[in-house]
Order: structure tokens, then C-alpha cells, then sequence
């Protein structure tokens, strides 16, 4: 018999039994038989004795054999009553648990179950007994077959999860532990094992990996960087937001802080992260923080605690908007504000002095047309000069305040700008490059007054380059989206660049260079860059800056494009004029009358000067009745507290759609002055100006 043959209880004890008998047999008949022989020596006696000694065996044999068999009976009983108790709790146990216990042969028919199968699957015993489990159990045989696998592997299974299916075929998770079992002689009858319905287990996993998978969806969607953190602060997750915004991914940041804090914001980052894993709200603060490239971006952030089922913090999770646009949209819009309360102020002082310089520039040209003294003509030239130089700085403070309005025409900006920022280099040791795409769109724009913007942004670059440099102008065609973070309506624009090599701009400064009066330099004025800023603005673009101390400066401006197609205009010469008959003026300061009427009687004109409109209009209509009606009207166009031009010049049209009419004023913001004929006027002319600009619009009005 093989080693591994085990012997029952009962060959056991009948082995123990013969033995004994064996042995007390043996001993007894060897030891009584020479004993017999050595005392007894009559044959006959010898012989009654040894019949004596049979009986005696047999009784004494009878006994032991006796004693011997009730102790195993004895042993056996109890053994079986033990065994019938163990049966008895085995028994219970299988009836009380709510887990399955089955045994199957190996073609996986059952041949065990215990009563949980009822509640389990809806058999009884007696229906579950014979059931095919492949088939009839496992919601596919696939998973019985892969049950079998596992065991012929390694002999065992534990928490093998599959789905079962009732008797009404509705399916539920279990979890099973089996191996295979065996007989007395070791041969593998078939897999014996204990299931546990799953179930509720399964599907909080499964919710709990939707709503997982759920949160990653919304995660990956959020366009906002989003990083969740480890209680060491290092980066356990990142959005693809957060790759886009920032640069790093997660591999390469894996088990290290992201190194994209300036250091003026560490302090407070700090500050917030303890007040958060403190007090566990979530906060919510604007902050900055750099690109991988080193780009600085203004951020909007979010931050809150995760904590585990014990409530205890084991992260963070943080959303990091970029806010870089709005924050560019609120500086654009705090300087228009900014631009238009100053500009107000300034506007008013610009006009009443731009008045008073006009008498102040007439009547220097008028000395300086009269004086035959050299010396003297020279002194009135330097004067006149001067005046030009306060005539500049007036129309400065009229453009960035809510006066000059560009008088625009329909242009290309090639070659204008090329020709523009070479007169401003005229004599500097800086070179140029110029980078202009040839299709540039054309524009709707004041010619004069973009030359103003062009020559300060390129004087502010030569002072910011006393050794020599060089300047990169860029012109290009483009598309404005809504996406982009420009304060422009979606459309067609040209972008303007004008970058240098100088000094940069200190960064305390940089939100306040388009502010009106403001300079870092000892002679300037501070308003180059806010006239700037407005041109730009009454063109309907925008003007931005970007710069750092000791790499250079870059304005860029935008201009609205136009898609038709600009003509071109013949260009206007002056003319030598004189005329004669007479000339109806109105203004009401009298330095400009007095100065007007001395400028057409040198012209030969005949003057009639009155101070408001309604004087105006009742000598115009005096004039008619007359054989020498008035050959010309110049109307002031704003009288304070009476009648203005535009009123004055609608009376005279009632009467008369011929005669020449000129607007003459400082308020070039009016549409009258850009657009003088649609209020009913001939020309317009700002002032202040001098005789030959009177003269060539009297030429323009009276001989065309």
C-alpha cells in the first residue's frame, strides 16, 4: 500500500486487538507449558493439568478480549459521538451562513450546496443539486472555465470575482475561495469552495469609478490649469489644461514642487496655503505665477483641502484660471477712463489758450509780412517759431482729451510709415529694420496725426538708446478674434510693431507711461505717449506695450483695416491770393476779429465783423437787400451763450446755397470741422492759423 493510503479507525482498533491477543497467546502458552513440565512429572497428571490450561486460556483470553473490546467500544462510541456533534455544528454552520458552500465533480455538476442557495440563487436544495454550474450558475461559461485555470495553476482560488445569474436569470457578483478535493487515495474528484455575494461591494466600486472617471472627464475639460497635490505640495495630477497654460506635464514634475511661484508671491502663497490646511475652508485669491518659459501670467486661484474618509487633509486641489486678458482688458479700460476725466480738464485749457494763441499767431504773421526791418523779421521769425512749438503742445492736449478728432482719409500705410520713422532717424546713430508685409490692408486714418504717434514712440526709443541700437519695425495683417485678449470688435486690423534695444522700462512705471504729464525724463513733457494713446483710441484701435529693463521696449498698435479699395487724392498746393468784395466775420473774441479782418484787407476784402450769430445772420441779410451782398461768410463755431455757427450758417442757407461759408475754430473734435458740409458749411480751417492758410482756403472756396 502506498505511503500516502491512510488506515480507517476500524482496522485500527481490530489490529490493536489481534495483537495483544497475539502476544498473551504466545507468552502464555511457551511460559505455562515449560512451567507445567518442570513441576509436574506423572504423564497423567501433566495431562489433566494441561486440559485445566486450556480452559484457563480460553477464560483468560475470554476476559481480556472483553475488557479489551469494551474500551474500544467504548473509544468508538465517544469518537462517534463526537463526530456526530461536529456533523451537527458543521451542519448548522453550513445552514446559517449566508455564503455558498458547494461541491462540484469535475465536470461541474453539483453534487453539494448548502441552503443559502435559495436565497442566493432562488433553488432549493433539491433543484440546485445535479445544476451544471458552467451553464446553469456563471452568468458566461467563459468564467468557469477560467476558474479551472486558476486552480490547475495553483491549486487554489481566492476572491476570484465573476458574475452569477439567479433562477429568474437576473445576475449578481460574487466572490469565491476554492480548491480541489480529493479521496482517500489522493485522486482529484472534483473543486469544492465557499461564494460570497459581492454585490453591493461591486457596484460602489463600479459608482465609484463612474463618478472617478466622471471627475476626470470634468477635469480634463475644465479649460482652467488644474493640479492636485500631495500633502508635501508635490504634484499628484494635471490637467491637459495645465500642460497647455504651463508647460510641464506630470511625468516630469513627478515627486518635485512645480518651480513656477515668483518670489514676491511666496509669501503669500504661504500664507494661504497654512490659513487653508488650517481652518480647511477653500479660499479663493489673484495671485501670479510663471510659464514653464518664464512667462508671468496673472492668475485667479482656487484651492481646497482633500481629506480622506477619517476627515483628515491628505491633499489639495487647485484651479489656476488665467486672467492675464481680463486683467490687460481692465488696465485698457481704467486708462480710457483715466484718459477721458484728464482729457476733459485738459481739453478746456487747451481751447481757451488755443484761442488766444490764435491772435497771438496772426498777428506775428501780419507784423512779419509788414516789417521791413531784417532784425526785427528775424525776431518775429524766432517768436512765430515758438508760437508753432505752443501751437504743437496745444494740439498735443487737444488729441489726447476729448478735441481732436482725426480728420481721416482712406491710405495705405506703405510707404508712409517707412517714410515716417526714417524722417524721425533723421541724423542718429541707430540702424533700422524694416519687416513690412507688401499686402498690407489699407486704413481709414489721419495721416498727420499717425505720423505723431509713429515720431513719439520713436523718439521715446532714440532716448532710450543714447550709445546707438537698433529699431525693428513690423507691419502685418490680422484677424482679431473674440478669443484673443485685445479690447478690439472681432475684425480685419493692421498691427504696427516698433521694438528698440534700449534701456526697457522699470516695471513700476510701465502701467503709467500712457498717463497724461507722466516722464522718467527731466525735459519731457509727458505728453507724447497720451496723445499717442488717444490718436490711436479715436481710430478705433489700440496701442499696448511690453518691456523689460536693460532687453528693449515694444508698442504695438493696431489700426482698424478697410476692404475697399483708397483713392487717391491730388495733393493740394498753396496758392498767392488776393481778392476783393466784401466779407462777413463772426467771433467773439475780439483780438481774433480785430486779427481777421487786418488779414483780409491785406487781401483786399472789404470786412464786416460781427461777435455772434444772430448779429451775423441779420447783417448777412441786411448785405442781400444791397448792390454788394457779402462774397464770403467765416463763422466761429462756438459763441458761449449765443449763436454758434452751425445755427448761424442754417439761417443763411434758408437764404442763400451759393455764397461760400468757412468754419474757423480750435474745437477740431467737431464733425464740423472733420465733415464741414454736412452741417451746411463750404471748408473749415483750425485755429490758429496763419495768413496763408486763410488765403488758401478763400482761393479753394472762391475760384474752384
Amino acid at each position: 500500500m502506498p505511503d500516502n493510503h491512510q488506515i480507517s479507525p476500524e482496522k485500527k482498533s481490530a489490529r490493536k486487538i489481534a495483537g495483544i491477543y497475539l502476544a498473551v497467546s504466545i507468552l502464555y502458552i511457551v511460559f505455562s507449558d515449560r512451567l507445567l513440565i518442570w513441576l509436574v512429572s506423572d504423564p497423567d497428571l501433566l495431562t489433566r493439568f494441561q486440559t485445566l490450561k486450556g480452559w484457563g486460556f480460553v477464560l483468560i483470553t475470554a476476559v481480556l478480549i472483553y475488557f479489551l473490546l469494551q474500551k474500544e467500544i467504548h473509544l468508538y462510541l465517544l469518537a462517534r459521538k463526537e463526530l456526530e456533534t461536529s456533523e451537527e455544528k458543521y451542519r448548522a454552520v453550513v445552514n446559517a451562513t449566508p455564503d455558498l458552500l458547494f461541491r462540484t465533480d469535475m465536470k461541474g455538476q453539483i453534487v453539494f450546496i448548502s441552503p443559502s442557495v435559495r436565497q442566493l440563487f432562488g433553488y432549493s436544495v433539491s433543484e440546485a443539486l445535479g445544476l451544471d454550474m458552467p451553464e446553469m450558475v456563471f452568468a458566461s461559461p467563459e468564467q468557469w472555465a477560467e476558474l479551472k485555470e486558476e486552480l490547475q495553476i495553483h491549486g487554489m482560488v481566492q476572491n476570484f470575482e465573476s458574475r452569477f445569474k439567479r433562477k429568474n436569470d437576473s445576475i449578481w457578483w460574487a466572490s469565491t475561495n476554492a480548491h480541489f478535493y480529493k479521496d482517500v487515495d489522493g485522486t482529484i474528484q472534483g473543486v469544492e469552495g465557499i461564494t460570497r455575494d459581492v454585490t453591493r461591494k461591486k457596484t460602489s466600486e463600479q459608482a465609484l469609478l463612474a463618478n472617478e472617471q466622471r471627475m476626470r472627464a470634468i477635469l480634463e475639460a475644465n479649460p482652467d490649469p488644474m493640479v492636485m497635490y500631495d500633502l508635501n505640495g508635490h504634484p499628484q495630477y494635471l490637467n491637459p489644461a495645465f500642460t497647455k497654460v504651463f508647460g510641464w506635464t506630470l511625468a516630469e514634475l513627478k515627486g518635485n514642487t512645480i518651480p513656477f511661484v515668483p518670489d514676491d508671491q511666496t509669501a503669500l502663497t504661504d500664507r494661504k496655503i497654512a490659513r487653508i490646511m488650517e481652518q480647511g475652508n477653500p479660499l479663493h485669491f489673484e495671485t501670479q505665477r510663471f510659464t514653464r518659459d518664464r512667462k508671468r501670467l496673472d492668475i485667479h486661484l482656487s484651492a481646497a483641502v482633500i481629506k480622506d474618509a477619517r476627515g483628515l487633509p491628505y491633499g489639495m486641489v487647485v484651479n489656476l484660471r488665467d486672467i492675464s486678458g481680463k486683467k490687460l482688458l481692465e488696465y485698457q479700460y481704467e486708462q480710457a477712463q483715466k484718459m477721458e476725466s484728464l482729457g476733459t480738464l485738459a481739453g478746456g485749457i487747451a481751447h481757451d489758450f488755443n484761442n488766444y494763441l490764435s491772435g497771438i499767431f496772426g498777428y506775428l504773421d501780419l507784423a512779419l509780412k509788414d516789417t521791413a526791418d531784417e532784425k526785427v523779421a528775424e525776431y518775429l521769425s524766432r517768436v512765430l517759431a515758438s508760437s508753432d512749438r505752443a501751437k504743437s503742445l496745444t494740439s498735443q492736449l487737444l488729441t489726447f482729451s476729448k478735441g481732436g478728432a482725426p480728420v481721416k482719409s482712406d491710405g495705405y500705410l506703405l510707404p508712409f510709415l517707412q517714410e515716417t520713422v526714417q524722417f524721425a532717424l533723421s541724423g542718429a546713430n541707430v540702424a533700422c529694420i524694416f519687416d513690412m508685409a507688401q499686402d498690407l490692408w489699407p486704413c481709414r486714418y489721419d495721416r498727420n496725426q499717425i505720423s505723431q504717434v509713429v515720431d513719439n514712440i520713436v523718439i521715446n526709443a532714440l532716448h532710450a538708446m543714447p550709445d546707438g541700437g537698433s529699431i525693428h519695425i513690423i507691419a502685418a495683417n490680422m484677424r482679431i478674434t473674440e478669443k484673443d485678449p485685445v479690447a478690439l470688435d472681432p475684425g480685419k486690423y493692421v498691427k504696427i510693431s516698433i521694438s528698440d534695444t534700449g534701456t526697457g522700462i522699470a516695471s513700476e512705471h510701465l502701467n503709467r507711461i500712457f498717463d497724461p504729464f507722466f516722464s522718467t525724463k527731466k525735459t519731457g513733457s509727458g505728453l507724447g505717449l497720451a496723445t499717442s494713446y488717444s490718436i490711436v483710441k479715436r481710430h478705433g484701435g489700440v496701442i499696448q506695450v511690453a518691456s523689460r529693463p536693460d532687453e528693449g521696449t515694444s508698442f504695438h498698435i493696431f489700426l482698424p483695416a478697410i476692404d475697399r479699395q483708397p483713392r487717391l487724392e491730388p495733393s493740394k498746393q498753396e496758392k498767392k491770393f488776393s481778392g476783393s468784395g466784401p466779407v462777413l466775420i463772426m467771433d467773439d473774441v475780439k483780438l481774433i476779429r480785430d486779427m481777421l479782418a487786418q488779414m483780409l484787407c491785406q487781401m483786399g476784402f472789404v470786412v464786416t465783423a460781427t461777435a455772434n450769430g444772430q448779429d451775423a445772420v441779420t447783417q448777412f441779410i441786411a448785405a442781400r437787400k444791397t448792390a454788394a451782398p457779402f462774397v464770403a461768410v467765416i463763422l466761429d463755431l462756438t459763441i458761449p451763450g449765443g449763436m454758434g455757427g452751425k445755427q448761424a450758417v442754417a439761417e443763411i442757407r434758408k437764404l442763400d446755397m451759393q455764397v461760400p461759408v468757412i468754419v474757423a475754430s480750435g474745437y477740431s473734435e467737431d464733425e464740423a470741422i472733420s465733415s464741414p458740409r454736412t452741417f451746411g458749411f463750404t471748408a473749415a480751417i483750425e485755429k490758429p492759423f496763419l495768413m496763408s492758410d486763410l488765403a488758401m482756403a478763400l482761393s479753394n472756396c472762391l475760384y474752384r
